[in-house]
Order: structure tokens, then C-alpha cells, then sequence
């Protein structure tokens, strides 16, 4: 790679953006009707997401639709209890995100105690549940080919902040800390937790089938 860096720096490497048309006997012809001369081609595609890991989630023995929920500010989702999302910045450093998360947790983990309360979830309130509902990421903003190839597993945004991922540090920074805890968007419940013996999870490296979790 410092090669690389060194003959661009030189002029003898340049970038070009565009997608091939064909392969020539000489090397390849874009779209754009350039034709660019190549001894070899490496091809770099890029890569589909693995949501979620792969794993498997069950609520209340029926599978979890990863897509079908609403995502609340880019962390937590709608039917999804007791889970928080760390989904960075796609144009600031991810881990500024995973800071004012990492707060935002303790803060609710401490708010439940003193409620006593044992599951969390996220839901539309009324003035919600016509909203119009758009993919995770609006192509305009953000668009590389591996999230527009994923968009269709991945939660749904609204059209209110509280459902959205801005993508906003400075507002995020400032917002988060000030969350009401006690909004009408956060479902608490107070029933006993269920005793977990063990969790399992199961990959069955033969098939590459998806991780499952077992309780």
C-alpha cells in the first residue's frame, strides 16, 4: 500500500471512478467509454453485510424480522426488548458514537434500577403511527454498494428525529445526555426475569450456516 501512495504521489498511478463496461484485449472499457490498459485486473467487489452477526433472534419463540422494526435514534428498535445497537458514524470517528452510547446505557441501566424495572423497548406512540418510513440510510447521504445491496435487512427509519440516526455528532452529544427516560417512546416492564442457565452459540462451520442462540 506505501507503494502505492508513493507512485500517486509521483504521478505514476491515478484514480478513476466508474464501472466497466467490458474486459478488451488490452484491458478494460468503462461505461464512460474510456478504455484503461492493463497487464492484470484485480477485482475488489466488496462485501454484503452480516447483520446482526448472523445470529438468529428469537422473542418469545418467533423469529426476530430485523426489518420489520423502527429504529429508535440508530440504537434500540421497536419490538426489540433489552437490546442497544452500537452503529457509529459514517462520516466522523465511529467510536465518538460508541462513547455517547456507552453513557446513554449506563444512564438507562441506572434509571431501570431504581424503577425496578426488567425490560425495555421501544414504541411508536400514537402521533407516530402514520409517519412515513424510509430505508436505514437515505442513499443520498451515505451510499457504498455494500449497504445498498443490505438496505432491505436492516431496520426502518421515520420521520421524526426520535426515529432516526443522524449522523450528527455535535447534536447527538449534546442530545443524548438529555433524553427523557420517562418519554412515552420507552416501554418499561417489571415482571421477574426468567432464569438463564446457558446460552449456546452454535455455528456449524461445514454448512457456514448462520449462528443461532440457544436458551
Amino acid at each position: 500500500m506505501a507503494i502505492c501512495f508513493k507512485q500517486y504521489a509521483a504521478g505514476q498511478a491515478s484514480v478513476v471512478t466508474d464501472e466497466i463496461e467490458e474486459f478488451t484485449e488490452t484491458g478494460i472499457r468503462l461505461k464512460s467509454g474510456e478504455t484503461i490498459n492493463a497487464d492484470i485486473v484485480i477485482t475488489a467487489t466488496g462485501f454484503n453485510l452480516s447483520v446482526l452477526g448472523d445470529i438468529q433472534f428469537s422473542i418469545d419463540n418467533k423469529p426476530l424480522v430485523f426489518s420489520e422494526a423502527i429504529t429508535y435514534r440508530g440504537m434500540m428498535f421497536t419490538g426489540v426488548p433489552n437490546m442497544v445497537w452500537l452503529h457509529g458514524y459514517s462520516y466522523y470517528s465511529w467510536t465518538l458514537r460508541a462513547d455517547i452510547i456507552g453513557d446513554f446505557v449506563c444512564r438507562l441501566l441506572n434509571h431501570m434500577k431504581q424503577k425496578n424495572a426488567t425490560r425495555i423497548m421501544p414504541k411508536l406512540r400514537a402521533s407516530d403511527m402514520n409517519m412515513e418510513l424510509s430505508p436505514w440510510d437515505d442513499p443520498k447521504d451515505f451510499n457504498p454498494g455494500y449497504l445498498m445491496r443490505s438496505l432491505h435487512l436492516l431496520p426502518k427509519r421515520g420521520d421524526k428525529p426520535e426515529w432516526r440516526h443522524t449522523q450528527d455528532y455535535t447534536l447527538e452529544n449534546a442530545l443524548f445526555p438529555t433524553i427523557d427516560l420517562d418519554d412515552e417512546v420507552f416501554e418499561y416492564a417489571f415482571e421477574p426475569l426468567t432464569p438463564i442457565n446457558e446460552i449456546q452459540f452454535i455455528k456449524n462451520d461445514a454448512t457456514q450456516q448462520p449462528l443461532t442462540a440457544e436458551v
